[in-house]
Formats: C-alpha cells, sequence, structure tokens
C-alpha cells in the first residue's frame, strides 16, 4: 500500500518515510500541496495522504479541500500533521470526521493513525494468493486470468481515458469488466459499476458517465497491483 506524505520540512519527511518503509509501506513524497496534486495525478495507487498544514505554495488546507472537490480522490482518507494546536485550527478545518498528527511526531502514534486508516478501507484488489485460493485454482490457470484481466482493466483505462478526454456521451461497455472484478475481488471497482443501477433510469447513462473520472483512478490502481503480481 502507498502512501503520499505531503511535508515541507525534511527531517519531518524523513521520519514519516523511514517509519512507513519500516512497516512495509511506499512511500511518495511531496513537500508542498502542488507537488502532491501532481503525484495524485500520475499515482493512482496512492491510498493514504499525510499531509502538513503550513507549506508554500498550495498549502494544507487548500490541498484537503481541493482533494474533497475530485471525485475520484474524494475516498482517499486523510490524516493531517501539524504543530498548530487543536483550537486554532477549528477556523480552517473542521476537527470532527478528520484524523491529525500533532508534532512532534511519535512513531507509534503514526502507526496507530495508519493502521486505523487503512482499517476503514478495503484495498483496491484482494490478495491474488487468497483470491486462487478461493476460487480453487491451480496457479498455472489463475495466472491465465489475471493476464486477461490485467488486458481488459489496460483497454478500459484506454478507453476512459479517450472518453473523459473527448467529453463522449457515448457509455462504455462494462459488463465484462464488472464479471472479472468479481472473480477477482476489485471491490472498489464493484461499488462503482454498481452505482448506476441505484439511480432512476432515466439518469442511468448521466450516472454512468459521472463515475469514469473515479472508475479511472481504481483501474490504474488495480493495473498497478496486478503489473506488480505478475511480472
Amino acid at each position: 500500500m502507498t502512501v503520499l506524505v505531503v511535508e515541507d520540512n525534511p527531517i519531518s519527511s524523513k521520519v514519516f518515510e523511514h517509519t512507513l518503509d519500516k512497516h512495509g509501506y511506499e512511500t511518495l513524497t511531496a513537500h508542498d500541496g502542488d507537488q502532491a496534486l501532481e503525484l495524485l495525478e500520475s499515482h493512482a495507487e496512492i491510498e493514504l495522504i499525510i499531509t502538513d498544514i503550513v507549506m508554500p505554495n498550495t498549502n494544507g488546507i487548500e490541498l484537503v479541500r481541493k482533494i474533497k472537490d475530485r471525485s475520484e480522490w474524494s475516498e482517499i482518507p486523510i490524516l493531517v500533521c501539524t504543530s498548530v494546536k487543536p483550537y486554532n485550527l477549528m477556523n480552517s478545518i473542521p476537527m470532527q470526521g478528520w484524523k491529525y498528527l500533532f508534532k512532534p511526531i511519535r512513531a507509534d502514534v503514526v502507526m496507530e493513525r495508519v493502521k486505523e486508516a487503512f482499517a476503514q478501507q478495503r484495498p483496491a484488489l484482494q490478495n491474488p494468493d487468497q483470491t486462487r485460493s478461493q476460487i480453487g485454482m491451480d496457479s498455472g490457470a489463475f495466472g491465465e486470468i489475471l493476464d486477461e484481466f490485467l488486458k481488459l482493466v489496460t483497454d478500459k483505462i484506454t478507453q476512459l481515458e479517450r472518453q473523459i478526454k473527448e467529453a463522449s456521451g457515448e457509455s462504455l461497455e462494462l459488463q465484462d469488466l464488472l464479471e472479472g472484478a468479481r472473480l477477482l475481488r476489485a471491490e472498489r471497482v464493484i461499488d462503482i459499476l454498481d452505482k448506476p443501477t441505484q439511480c432512476p433510469a432515466g439518469r442511468k447513462s448521466e450516472m454512468i458517465r459521472s463515475t469514469y473520472p473515479w472508475l479511472l483512478r481504481e483501474l490504474k490502481a488495480v493495473q498497478h497491483y496486478l503489473t506488480i503480481y505478475t511480472s
């Protein structure tokens, strides 16, 4: 799992990197909100954000607001890390509903918050070894299924990027993707594809197209994990 650390202080940044690395997490580091937004655009595998508040350029408060304004990023959990006292934050970001880390940083508190955040969300893709065991297939046959699903995911990513760029009104055929996601336990993809079934028939096409940016990000995350597993 990948954590994005947004911190302009190099010492604090290193503390986060070493702490997370020790516990098996991948880290990406940004020194301000602008760099963080660039990394979010290019790394769909980011599953948690730890951000400072006081930073140059786009600060932590502005970063959180920009993230929450994007449907495809709005569900990413965020830990706000700062030396600002709690009562001074009330007018900037609501305390309720947010997780905070207060400096000086303590490794045990960091890991407690990180584990809590990950426990509250499902992974982009269930561990393929666990899925293979549940299905009851040998490794060779299951590997072929993973390769085919990776091809399908890659193809859908290409189609979605074209649809979003061209603002096309056409809907994509996604039933094959849904079947593959259910087989391989890509639960977040399933959630997105199931959403249109919950809206009135007259708004179904509109709802499907509105999920494309969110679906694109989740498919890129699935692609990332499949590529690592199959390589």
